[in-house]
């Protein structure tokens, strides 16, 4: 399995430490939160959150999609091009005024964004989201 030290002291310099690495196929069977490993299929290292495993990413590594509809002032429910699970997974904008997602609409589990009243006629809506989508 490996080897533990009580209170090892990481020098600084020309050292590293070797993280636990393999596939997507072999991650724990039983992960536990805070687990950190690195992914050889995507060559990222990723944690496990509780729920899921999540990459670790710099700034610059992290993308998004962004679906554009246009508002007629009767239609509430907009299909996206992504699933997402929860409300909060996206950020929405009708006309250039934020959207609360605990208020102004709902998510299904699926690609549908469903909005609590219709976006009024030719207002742009903007759903920025998959910027935490999961590890395969």
């Amino acid at each position: 399995m490996g080897n533990w030290t009580k209170n090892r002291l990481l020098e600084s310099g020309s050292t590293s430490v070797v993280m636990p690495a393999g596939s997507a196929a072999q991650r724990p069977l039983a992960p536990i939160f805070g687990q950190m490993r690195y992914n050889t299929d995507l060559g990222k290292l990723e944690f496990y959150n509780g729920s899921i495993w999540r990459p670790l990413s710099a700034a610059t590594d992290v993308g998004y999609i962004v679906d554009s509809f246009t508002g007629d002032g009767s239609t509430t429910v907009f299909t996206m091009s992504e699933e997402e699970s929860a409300e909060t997974q996206i950020i929405v904008f009708v006309g250039s005024i934020y959207q609360d997602p605990d208020t102004a609409y709902t998510v299904n589990g699926g690609f549908d964004i469903t909005f609590t009243s219709a976006p009024p006629d030719g207002e742009p809506i903007s759903v920025i989201h998959s910027f935490l989508s999961p590890l395969p």
